[in-house]
């Protein structure tokens, strides 16, 4: 252990008072953004004067004042290991009012906000008038039919492909199964394209439209793939198996519903060795993907 992290639970200042004044000051004038993270300044001090009851409301206030999803699931999950630890306050819960009974889990999906130019919707179909309004894709042996206007409005690719000068433009039959895609998925995928809601469907088959939206920068598909996948992972062994992906395709919404499983079952979770190999192993990227945060290589430094 570094002298740093020796030292910060112990972190108590010249004058706490003055301090602790400070933090109620800053409280009555900063924004809704800014109050959390002045709470859990409170919590250390808290905890460096040893008031145990007073730094867990802290924490707690810290929670209910979270301004994102992510800084909810890292307290939420904070306060769970808090009341699991040996210095348990019997009154903590019932002081925290609220906070009792939500520090569960939460719905991501929901907290996140969708994609605020989910698609390529609205775009004039330019030059497409001699098109047929129709365009079948095969997948295998079957064919799927589709309306090329809406099919065309999933993403840029898929304009450029139906309306611009490919030449699968001219064509009313176009073959896509080099894709990995199902039938039953290419089927899925055209009732969204026409509704713009999501059928009932399994997870695996989610999880391969998932693949073929980012592949096709199919950008409102994907979003709401991510978050029906999201809503569904419930345990550790599904979130295990399902972060991989979510990484690799750029689920921020899936991969914080991982996230947010591995964070609710802590200390257990860091002993189980494929999340451990999980999140240590993650680089940059990986991390940025987790917590919705926009990536800068280290060459831009």
């Amino acid at each position: 252990m570094s002298v740093q992290n020796s030292i910060v639970p112990f972190f108590k200042p010249v004058d706490y008072v003055e301090i602790l004044a400070q933090i109620h000051e800053e409280l009555e004038s900063c924004s809704q953004k800014e109050r959390s993270n002045l709470y859990l300044l409170q919590y250390q001090i808290f905890k460096g004067l040893g008031e145990h009851k007073l730094m867990r409301r802290s924490l707690c206030t810290a929670w209910l004042k979270a301004s994102n999803v992510y800084e909810k699931l890292i307290f939420g999950a904070w306060l769970k290991f808090e009341r699991q630890g040996a210095e348990i306050i019997s009154d903590f819960l019932s002081s925290c009012g609220r906070c009792a009974t939500e520090f569960g889990i939460i719905d991501v999906a929901f907290e996140l906000h969708a994609n605020e130019n989910p698609g390529f919707r609205g775009i004039d179909m330019l030059n497409g008038n001699h098109l047929s309004r129709i365009v079948s894709f095969q997948i295998g042996v079957e064919k799927i039919v589709c309306d090329r206007q809406k099919f065309a409005g999933l993403s840029i690719p898929f304009y450029a492909m139906l309306y611009g000068c490919f030449v699968e433009s001219s064509f009313e039959d176009i073959d896509l199964s080099e894709n990995n895609l199902s039938p039953s998925g290419m089927r899925l995928i055209s009732d969204f394209s026409i509704k713009g809601s999501l059928n009932e469907a399994p997870s695996s088959l989610l999880l391969e439209i998932l693949v073929f939206a980012n592949k096709f920068c199919c950008e409102s598909l994907k979003d709401a793939f991510d978050r029906k996948l999201a809503s569904l992972v419930s345990s550790r062994q599904d979130a295990v198996e399902i972060m991989d992906c979510a990484i690799e395709e750029n689920s921020p919404v899936l991969a914080a519903s991982c996230l947010q499983v591995f964070l609710h079952e802590l200390p257990d979770s860091l002993n189980d060795s494929k999340v451990f190999e999980l999140l240590s192993n993650a680089n940059r990227q990986q991390r940025s993907i987790m917590i919705l945060q926009p990536y800068f290589p280290s060459t831009l430094y």
